[in-house]
């Protein structure tokens, strides 16, 4: 269709590929025709300019910046952000877990796509990116989410402060994984030239305050909670003790033995929860140590089913880990190589979600007069199915004395955040481990060293002191 202008001047100097004029004849504001060499037709776009000088210089200056993108082979087609990031969710698609996918969905649906929806990619600025924190502290307070809150009050599983999950500010921890994906899109906008340079965003930068920042420990069990779970776990599997009246059948039954495996592995791997749920039987390798005289159970954990996309193997502590799974193997209807473990009883072709059970399981272990039970620690917190890879990691280093390094390769995630979330584990087993064996005085003095040296990488960490003031102080201490 031909486009009809009016009053239309050629811009001087771009040897006739460069126009502005209005688009009708009581048109306000002039807009530009521009041929880029290599694009096909022209590129109209408006100046958002009234004064004719004016207009021709900010023609001039978008020629010249669609010229550089066109040199770059970047992308000079206006874009939103919304289309842009709809292709993106469509090539990950694949590559996520189904409960990770739906979880960047919903984010970017919630919340995403109200402050970035309509920006265009290629007028892309860190200002427009960085202005998101404002918008997210104030979403259930001043914006949208404020009148979702009282649409919603009433809806099970609804977006509500009635249906308690959510909060009115959000914790790091969420803004944290919110900026994730906005970066792991970023970076493949980049990759695909669809933005002009590197662009993220951190968490740190809300309106948070340091405390609120602090990255806590993790919720897991005692060693004497764990031993009272493990009891009760098998009596419940057995239909013993405090679950011997609980009306079960043939069905009831079987699915409490694949429950009781599925807690057991979790505890023995630190297998992720997602992870577990996707193990095929083909995955397991059970091999005999004629050096170590046991029993080893090796679980490949395949790249399109963890979180970072990786394939690795975790290898279960507990020698009985293999007799479990072999039971539980026997009594499966799906014991094929290519089935499922952990399957769900309305479709064998998804894995079962535990979470449900493990709460109310958790709830039924009597200890020392709790309330909830098993469920919440002694300072209230609620434990969850991931208590379980915590607890795993936990007696990893407190009893295993198993090296930092291997152990965040076992469970398929960084050093980094090994030392982050059990620090305080591995400070005080070097103190330890560095001070054994020595006589008593050396010893003393060797040992508050150490523990002043440890105090201090702790204050780093959490951003009290810095690296220069723990160099200092080890020089200091190494002199005396």
């Amino acid at each position: 269709m031909s486009t009809k202008y009016y009053d239309i001047t050629e811009v001087e100097g771009f040897e006739g590929k460069l126009f502005v004029y209005r688009r009708t004849a009581d048109a306000e504001v002039w807009a530009y025709r521009a041929n880029i060499d290599g694009v096909r037709g022209y590129i109209r776009r408006t100046t958002h300019k009234k004064d004719l000088t004016l207009a021709k210089a900010e023609a001039k200056k978008q020629f010249i910046e669609l010229v550089g993108r066109q040199k770059q082979s970047l992308s000079i087609k206006r874009q939103k952000f919304d289309e842009v990031f709809k292709l993106w969710l469509a090539e990950i698609k694949n590559r996520k877990t189904e409960t990770r996918y739906k979880y960047v969905v919903g984010t970017y649906e919630r919340y995403l796509k109200l402050h970035f929806g309509n920006l265009e990619m290629t007028a892309l600025r860190q200002k427009q990116l960085d202005s998101y924190w404002t918008f997210r502290e104030r979403f259930y307070t001043e914006g949208e989410g404020k009148n979702r809150i009282e649409l919603n009050e009433k809806r099970i599983n609804a977006k509500s402060i009635s249906s308690r999950n959510i909060k009115k500010k959000p914790s790091y921890g969420t803004l944290r994984a919110e900026a994730s994906i906005v970066n792991e899109f970023l970076a493949w906008a980049l990759r695909n030239e669809l933005v002009g340079r590197e662009y993220s965003i951190r968490a740190r930068d809300a309106q948070l305050t340091k405390a609120e920042m602090k990255v806590g420990r993790r919720e897991t069990f005692t060693e004497n909670e764990w031993l009272v779970l493990r009891t009760h776990l098998r009596n419940y599997r057995d239909g013993i003790g405090i679950f011997a009246n609980d009306r079960t059948h043939r069905q009831h039954k079987k699915q409490r033995q694949m429950f009781y495996c599925y807690v057991m592995l979790l505890a023995s791997t630190g297998l992720r929860t997602g992870e577990a749920k996707q193990i095929k039987w083909g995955d397991i390798t059970h091999s005999y140590s004629d050096k170590n005289k046991k029993w080893h159970t090796e679980i490949d954990i395949r790249a399109e089913i963890t979180k970072v996309r990786e394939k690795r193997t975790a290898i279960a502590h507990s020698e009985r880990c293999r007799d479990w799974l072999l039971d539980w193997r026997k009594e499966s209807e799906y014991n094929e190589d290519s089935d499922l473990v952990f399957y769900g009883w309305k479709d064998a072709t998804k894995g079962n979600d535990f979470s449900v059970t493990f709460r109310n399981f958790l709830r039924r272990v009597e200890y020392k007069g709790r309330q909830d039970g098993l469920l919440r620690t002694e300072s209230g917190v609620a434990r969850t199915l991931y208590s379980l890879r915590h607890l795993y990691a936990t007696l990893r280093i407190t009893k295993a004395n198993v090296e930092i390094y291997a152990l965040a390769n076992s469970l398929g995630t960084s050093v980094k955040q090994i030392e982050k979330h059990y620090g305080h584990l591995t400070n005080e087993y070097l103190i330890d481990e560095l001070t054994k064996n020595n006589n008593e005085g050396a010893n003393k003095k060797r040992r508050d060293d150490l523990k002043l040296a440890a105090d201090m990488i702790e204050l780093l960490r959490n951003g009290k002191i810095t690296a220069e003031q723990v160099t200092e102080e080890l020089i200091r201490i190494s002199k005396i």
